[in-house]
């Protein structure tokens, strides 16, 4: 597979996404196939391949999935079921607002959250994706999540801060971007990104974006900011440029 080196220049530029070390043999032979997550499967119906706009667009990334993790339960059924309840008119919601915040307040959901993020750095690459506007996707494509008719608040809640999503419309923000219904990326199209030094786990890369983010942390990705504080890993609190 081609080496991409990021560097600076690509904190708001080209097109990234992660993946687990194992799965890059088969990604060599068949590139990146569109396919629907384990979580997502109650809250998507079309399979498309994720990605962002950017390495800083990561971080923000990270942030919104931390959160997520903050409250998904841990079995799938009660996670099924509240994905379902919560697009019901007739559910009272003051149900959702009681559970959403026993579960901010307890520690364990924040533990394990941490431990699902220390596991995709340490068993993950990036990968830089060479995509064509119309072709593999359209700026102005809709996010799924969105359209069902979820409470503002409790998409807010779930991720969607209002320090880097809207709500005011279904539109896709570019954190959490993704190719067209069932469009998947072709090998061709698909370089792994290593640093200048050569490493490529996605930890390496992770403290390299830390490092040179334009993104004021503790303003834009306060959840991200407590793992880093939890595992006490350093990141700058001085803002270098516009998000």
């Amino acid at each position: 597979m081609t080496k991409y080196v990021i560097d600076e220049k690509d904190r708001d530029k080209n097109f990234f996404h992660f993946t687990e070390k194992k799965n890059l043999q088969s990604i060599l032979n068949d590139g990146l196939k569109p396919y629907i997550g384990s979580h997502a499967k109650y809250i998507e119906k079309n399979k498309k391949v994720f990605f962002v706009e950017g390495l800083d667009n990561l971080l923000i990334l990270f942030d919104c999935w931390i959160n997520c993790w903050y409250f998904i339960p841990t079995f799938n059924f009660i996670y099924k079921l509240g994905a379902y309840f919560l697009k019901q008119k007739w559910f009272p919601m003051v149900i959702a607002d009681g559970y959403f915040g026993m579960l901010k307040k307890g520690k364990l959901h924040r533990k394990r959250a941490f431990k699902i993020m220390d596991k995709i750095l340490d068993n993950s690459v990036l990968l830089q994706l060479d995509l064509e506007e119309n072709v593999d996707f359209k700026w102005d494509d809709h996010d799924e999540i969105k359209q069902w008719g979820y409470k503002k608040r409790h998409l807010e809640l779930m991720g969607y801060s209002k320090k880097y999503s809207t709500l005011e419309t279904t539109k896709m923000d570019r954190w959490n971007m993704h190719t067209l219904k069932e469009k998947g990326v072709e090998r061709e199209k698909i370089c792994l990104c290593i640093l200048e030094n050569g490493k490529d786990t996605l930890r390496n890369i992770f403290d390299f974006i830390l490092a040179n983010t334009s993104i004021d942390l503790e303003e834009v990705c306060p959840v991200l900011c407590e793992y880093l504080s939890y595992k006490k890993i350093p990141f700058s609190k001085e803002k270098k440029g516009l998000l």
